[in-house]
């Protein structure tokens, strides 16, 4: 698994294009974007949607278990009835010691939080626009709580091909 994950980030990112971005007093601190590892939704097929989100240089993000501080990233994609999701896979991450001894783990530059996604067996041929709401802390000398609903809209198919 640990292995998979960086390869997958590279994957993704080459082929993600920009999503939404925290600000902070004209500085962009968190870049998000949604992607996918196919081309068309295929009805009972199962994907892998991500999540990516690019930190400004010194800035952080939390892993799930953030440790003596912080707060984990939230992935939750906005999924029609029928659709089955999977937990985030979570890459490892960085462990960091902050200000007065406080432990964290935390992730730093890019990382890619992906979510499998089951669709109906049933699920009719068309568009479907796919919104991801997230929300995250990202830290440097302050920490600052971040949130975006980034989208992506991928044909329902009968065939998909592998993409990003």
């Amino acid at each position: 698994m640990t292995m998979r994950v960086p390869v997958l980030l590279l994957l993704f990112a080459l082929g993600a294009t920009p999503g939404q971005a925290q600000m902070y007093e004209g500085r962009e601190l968190v870049e998000t974007t949604l992607v996918a590892d196919t081309t068309a939704i295929v009805p009972g097929q199962p994907f892998r949607l991500g999540l990516h989100l690019r930190m400004a240089p010194g800035w952080h993000t939390y892993w799930e278990n953030p440790g003596d501080s912080g707060l984990p990233t939230t992935f939750d994609p906005d999924l029609p009835d029928g659709f089955r999701i999977g937990p985030i896979e979570w890459p490892l991450p960085k462990r960091i010691i902050e200000p007065g001894g406080i432990q964290g783990y935390a992730f730093k530059g890019d990382v890619l939080l992906v979510r499998t996604i089951t669709p109906p067996d049933d699920l009719a041929e068309g568009s479907l626009e796919i919104k991801a709401p997230s929300t995250w802390l990202v830290c440097e000398a302050i920490c600052i709580p971040g949130r975006a609903e980034p989208t992506l809209d991928l044909p329902v198919a009968a065939q998909g091909a592998p993409d990003n």
